[in-house]
């Protein structure tokens, strides 16, 4: 496994969301992480962690079902750029 390249999408390495309340025990999960070749995302203390586990559910349902769970987001730059209208 640890021959393996680091995961990656086209736009740029997989990141790992990361919910914790201990700043020491987060980061070196972060550190682990980077290891990977992966991007730390932290999203929160524990207290959201029951939302990071039912969105995995789902996204794990999507691709069990051979669907792509990027095609249910726009893409980063059209929430991002300023209102044209």
């Amino acid at each position: 496994m640890w021959r393996r390249p680091p995961p990656a999408f086209a736009e740029g390495p997989v990141a790992v969301p990361l919910c914790g309340d201990d700043p020491a025990a987060l980061e070196r999960v972060a550190t682990l992480v980077r290891d990977l070749g992966c991007v730390p995302l932290p999203v929160g203390g524990l207290d959201r962690a029951a939302y990071l586990e039912a969105t995995t559910a789902f996204l794990i349902g999507l691709w069990h079902s051979g669907h792509d769970p990027r095609s249910l987001l726009p893409p980063f730059e059209a929430v991002t750029a300023p209102d044209r209208g």
